[in-house]
């Protein structure tokens, strides 16, 4: 259904959006943990190097020397991540987790500049994120003077990566879980939120099928504007079929007379002896009278063919019965209805009474005793047969038969329109004609009609 793939469009787009914006959430949430977490280790690297430069003290040999350990025991762990050092000229101090190794921090501040970090080289080859400062401390020497300590402490870098993965894996996790829930949310919003498009199909369709003829329903009030304006288009389409309808009986009845009074004329040229002017005038009256049926029957259908209509086909054939038993050796003629019961077409009444009548005269005047009408569903289809037990038609004019005007035996009354009227009108319904059995077996017409669901009656006028 056009709902169904609007839906999956939505969902989609939905799905997407959410995608995007999960991503750059996620992103974002990275950089801020990652910079939060480097603050955090700002602050511990600057408590170690505050806790170094508080305990700190110089020797009378010179020495350098940290009378309290700091409480970290892996600053006592050979390579356990966390290192310190203490550098004055040439003499140094550091912890045991170092070893022998001596870091390197470019550019340590001046005493006044505070603390600075960055990445440098540790021990075995690991990349440490350090924090470095200098203090000044006093000496005992009689000119009172200072020494430059300059103070590092450390810790692997590795841990930051280890941190942010951790993170990250736990951020991926949560933003699925989100991204599940926000989805089935959204299939849920887009579900609810094209439920009057839904109805609105349904009405249209239900239109199209002759269920009802105009859309109803309650719908939200941003769309009944659009139910509203297509009400009054189907308003004005029925006023406008309706009209053509009667410009074409108008036009019936306007030629039917002239055409009538003609013919009498005619007959009065032959009554006095005038024949041949006579059947020049039928011959030319013959043809205008072909040409209006034919046109009249053209506007018909293009009136009828742009609504929907429900016609059964079983009671229309039942008062096409009766009425070819009131013609010419129609009440002779073994009529047999083998139509299904409940068949449905969506042909207008008129039009099927059209077609299917013009089929029925025809078996009249060729069938020597017996015309069976029947009909039946098939795949939607309605397949319907007119057949007679006369004389037949040579399948080499099957086709001919079927072109307009032409006939086959002039001694039959007729125009030769019935057969190419039948095809048009299945044709405009997007039906189709066919001739069926040999010259030797009767004549068979074979037409499909289009069918609709046999349950239901029209629902009233909303």
């Amino acid at each position: 259904m056009i709902t169904n793939s609007l839906r999956f469009r939505l969902l989609g787009s939905a799905c997407i959006v959410i995608l995007i914006a999960l991503q750059v959430v996620a992103a974002a949430l990275l950089v801020l943990y990652e910079r939060n977490i480097v603050r955090q280790l700002d602050r511990e690297l600057n408590a170690y190097i505050e806790q170094l430069a508080a305990n700190v003290v110089r020797t009378d040999g010179g020495s350098l020397e940290l009378p309290i350990e700091l409480a970290e025991p892996r600053f006592r762990q050979p390579f356990a991540g966390r290192y310190w050092q203490m550098t004055s000229g040439q003499v140094k101090l550091r912890s045991r987790s170092l070893w022998e190794t001596e870091l390197a921090f470019a550019g340590v501040p001046e005493p006044q500049q505070g603390v600075k970090y960055g990445k440098i080289l540790g021990p075995d080859r690991q990349i440490v994120y350090a924090g470095a400062r200098s203090i000044l401390l006093e000496t005992d020497s009689p000119d009172h003077g200072y020494t430059r300590i300059d103070l590092i402490a450390a810790m692997d870098a590795e841990e930051i990566e280890t941190l942010k993965q951790q993170f990250f894996g736990d951020v991926l996790t949560a933003l699925g879980l989100l991204a599940t829930l926000l989805m089935v949310a959204a299939w849920i919003q887009v579900s609810v939120g094209l439920q009057p498009f839904e109805v609105l199909r349904t009405g249209l369709e239900n239109i199209r099928l002759g269920n009802q003829r105009r859309l109803a329903g309650a719908v939200p009030v941003e769309l009944e504007p659009l139910v509203a304006e297509t009400n009054r288009l189907l308003d004005a389409q029925e006023r406008a079929i309706q009209k053509a309808r009667s410009r074409a009986g108008d036009l019936a009845h306007g030629v039917k007379t002239p055409l009538t009074a003609l013919t009498i004329l005619s007959q009065q040229l032959r009554d006095e002896g005038k024949c041949e002017t006579s059947w020049e005038i039928d011959h030319h009256l013959k043809g205008i009278a072909t040409h209006v049926e034919r046109e009249l029957a053209r506007a018909r259908m293009a009136a009828g063919s742009g609504v929907a209509h429900r016609t059964r086909i079983e009671p229309v054939v039942s008062r096409l019965v009766r009425t070819m038993q009131t013609l010419p050796r129609g009440d002779d003629i073994d009529w047999r209805i083998e139509c299904e019961p409940g068949l449905v077409t969506s042909i207008d009444e008129t039009d099927l009474v059209e077609a299917l009548g013009n089929l029925m005269d025809n078996a009249r005047k060729w069938a020597r005793s017996v015309v069976t009408v029947a009909g039946c569903l098939t795949s939607e289809a309605i397949e319907m047969t007119v057949a007679d037990d006369g004389p037949g038609v040579p399948s080499s004019d099957h086709t001919r038969i079927l072109r307009r005007g032409v006939r086959l035996d002039e001694t039959k009354p007729g125009s030769g329109l019935g057969l190419s009227i039948v095809r048009e009108i299945a044709e405009n319904y997007g039906g189709t004609i066919t001739l069926l059995q040999d010259h030797d077996q009767g004549l068979c017409v074979h037409l499909t009609l289009p069918g609709l669901p046999s349950s239901g009656e029209p629902s009233p006028v909303a």
